[in-house]
Parts: C-alpha cells; sequence; structure tokens
C-alpha cells in the first residue's frame, strides 16, 4: 500500500493511541499531531477508503485489523530506517530519526523497503 510521509505520521499516531484507547476522538489524534480537526478528518476519509479505520458518522475512530497489520509493519521499517539514521553518525534524538524516517520510507522503491533489515529500536 502506497502511503505519503503525512499519511504514515497519521497512521503510526494513530496506531499507537489505538494501544491506549480501541476508539479515538478526531480531537486526540489532532492534539497528538499538532494539526486542525479538519486535516485528521481529512485523512481519517482516506484510511477509511483504504480499509484502515472505521468510523460513525461523527463518531470515533477506530482501526480494522487491517489498519493495526499496516501500521505495524510501517512501524517496524520506520525504526530500522530511524535506527540506520542514527548510526550513521548524525545527531538525532529518537523522534528526529523517526519523522525523517516517516518522511524517507515512502520516497523509497518498494524492492528497497523490503530489503530493510528489521531491528528493535527503542521508542520515545
Amino acid at each position: 500500500m502506497e502511503l505519503t510521509g503525512t499519511h504514515l505520521r497519521y497512521l503510526l499516531s494513530m496506531y499507537q493511541l489505538s494501544h491506549s484507547s480501541e476508539e479515538m476522538r478526531l480531537t486526540e489524534i489532532a492534539n497528538r499531531l499538532n494539526v486542525k480537526k479538519a486535516s485528521v478528518a481529512r485523512i481519517v476519509g482516506v484510511f477509511r477508503d483504504k480499509g484502515l479505520v472505521d468510523q460513525r458518522p461523527y463518531g470515533k475512530v477506530h482501526m480494522t485489523d487491517y489498519g493495526k497489520q499496516v501500521a505495524g509493519d510501517y512501524l517496524a521499517y520506520v525504526r530500522s530506517l530511524a535506527d540506520c539514521l542514527m548510526q550513521s553518525g548524525l545527531h538525532l534524538t529518537i523522534q528526529q530519526a523517526m519523522d525523517a524516517a516517516c518522511i524517507l520510507l515512502p520516497e523509497l522503491p518498494q524492492e528497497c523497503i523490503g530489503s530493510i533489515k528489521i531491528s528493535e529500536v527503542v521508542e520515545s
């Protein structure tokens, strides 16, 4: 599935929020990402069309099983890519490396993504 860097940031934030609560409000997601609620509503619509989330009209959002699987896979790749960035000698915090990996990952050819070694990275 092709996602932009922005989509990836939203998806991973929603995935992390879903660990503490099965359902999320648009306001919660917006606050976590420091964006406007309208931006979240647009992205949720995109994710709904892709089968990543479900939402009742004017209701809470929850990730589908498929959405959790996709997000978990992407999170593993983002963590591994962030680890590579940190080991490259760049003086990045874990959060900076994760943010950079979210931007970089969607720009890589699919065959490169499949060859990324999955590693354990401490979550910020």
